[in-house]
């Protein structure tokens, strides 16, 4: 055997006492490595303490009772996580400790050989700083009991729900971390004899933990980066935001004041220029949150009739003043009230809508919704946005989508917008299960078709 590996039977002996940190990032997988887990300690002779939360215990318990007797199943225990280790997530230690006492005191006093998997995710309402101190100080107390009773103890994380930088810390506190695909690899997993089980060597470890730490470290300055660059858009926005509002409302005062005819021009001009910077300022905002995955959609009662009625109504005028024919078809199959985020749905339709008549001068535009699906409480619509318009170049086509985009970029282009618009229409529409795409160019037919699809629930009263 290599020189450098350590054996199963002197991971106890390593410096942290066989104290191990288990990052997990799949739940079925975290549920077989535990299953597998137990099955090798009961295997090995070993008493099983499992701290968990109860429906994963009992998702646990069905497989694990499948898989062994019921003698063999009297060597594991269970503690529910909440209680164990305290509702708020404070992890006193004192608590936990008489906790682990109350479980497997009878087992202590005849002497026998502990195993603990603990699923350690109890946070409670306290801000990250004092979560993350309060981890620490229970992980660092933790390896001094695991190495005074001689014990195998894994702490699992879900890698998803704790930071980058709380995944560093506990990186620099523990020899051992492991993720679903090195725990699979480890011999806390098989069955085999430990002889014939080779555990990576501490030198191999450190330089994996080293790769592993500079990737987190990566990430975490990705992720304050991400977090600066919000902040300073949303600051920015309502440091604009607040005295674009007022110069407007002055203009709208000076405006209703008794004005000759080249001041008044002056005003619209001003107006218009306001109106339109303030158009710009919220569309960054709106890009903002959405780019930030922090957007949660709505679920509301509404009716995709009624949105689509009540946004014909805001581009009534400019559809009247170029005189375009405007053919609305919705599938009657649609069910009247459905489930989902109103005012996000409204926003796509409008953008959508509000480019075909922007970019139209002459004949229709049109609208089809037609439903797709109906599956598990869960409707899948289509809609289809149809112009005569000037339509879009090929060699623009794939890059409509993209944020701050437009088709035409030059000083003398004839419409306003930040060329932000798609590109939150395609966000909302993927927070929405759907997918949205501009149809492959007709040479016969004049116009731009966009089709995007989307998934709400189904309404019951």
């Amino acid at each position: 055997m290599n020189k450098q590996a350590v054996p199963l039977n002197s991971l106890t002996s390593v410096t942290d006492g066989g104290h191990i940190i288990y990052l997990f990032e799949d739940f079925d997988r975290y549920v077989d490595n535990a299953v597998s887990y137990i099955l090798t300690g009961i295997d090995q002779g070993h008493h099983i303490l499992l701290i968990e939360e109860a429906d994963t215990y009992h998702h646990i318990y069905n497989k694990l009772n499948d898989a062994i007797s019921g003698d063999q199943l009297r060597y594991l225990h269970y503690a529910n996580n909440v209680d164990y280790y305290g509702s708020r997530g404070d992890f006193s230690f004192q608590h936990i400790l008489t906790h682990f006492h109350q479980v497997m005191g009878n087992v202590q006093e005849n002497n026998m050989s502990i195993r603990t998997w603990a699923n350690v995710m109890t946070w409670g309402e306290h801000n990250e700083d004092k979560i993350q101190g309060n981890l620490v100080n229970y992980e660092r107390q933790t390896c001094g009991v695991v190495r005074e009773y001689g014990m195998v103890s894994v702490c699992a994380y879900n890698a998803a729900a704790i930071s980058s930088s709380l995944q560093l810390k506990m990186m620099r506190e523990h020899e051992y971390m492991m993720t679903d695909t090195e725990f699979v690899k480890s011999p806390l997993y098989s069955h085999l004899l430990s002889e014939e089980v080779v555990f990576p060597s501490l030198s191999v470890q450190r330089r994996l933990l080293n790769e592993q730490k500079h990737l987190l470290i990566e990430k975490e300055a990705m992720e304050i980066a991400n977090q600066v660059k919000s902040e300073f858009i949303t600051t920015m926005n309502h440091e604009i935001r607040t005295p674009m509002n007022g110069v407007l409302g002055i203009t709208d005062l000076l405006a209703a004041t008794d004005l000759t005819d080249k001041q008044k021009e002056y005003v619209a001009t001003l107006q218009k220029s306001g109106k339109s910077l303030l158009r710009i300022v919220n569309d960054i905002l709106d890009y903002s949150k959405l780019d930030s995955n922090h957007e949660q959609l709505l679920k509301e009662a509404f009716s995709v009739r009624e949105a689509v009625t009540e946004t014909l109504d805001i581009l009534h005028v400019g559809i009247l003043n170029k005189k375009l024919q405007v053919n609305v078809s919705i599938d009657p199959d649609i069910p009247e009230i459905l489930i989902g985020d109103d005012g996000r749905f409204r926003q796509v339709i409008l953008n959508l809508l509000g480019n075909a008549v922007k970019f139209t001068d002459e004949g229709d535009i049109a609208l089809e919704a037609k439903r797709l699906s109906t599956d598990a409480g869960k409707v899948r619509l289509q809609f289809r946005i149809r112009d005569t318009g000037i339509g879009i170049p090929q060699d623009k086509r794939n890059q409509l989508f993209i944020p701050f985009h437009r088709v035409d970029n030059s000083v003398t282009r004839r419409t306003e917008g930040t060329g932000l618009g798609l590109a939150i229409c395609h966000r909302i529409v993927q927070l929405m299960n759907g997918d949205i795409a501009i149809e492959a160019e007709d040479p016969t037919v004049r116009g731009t078709a966009i089709t995007f699809t989307a998934e709400f629930g189904t309404y019951t009263a």
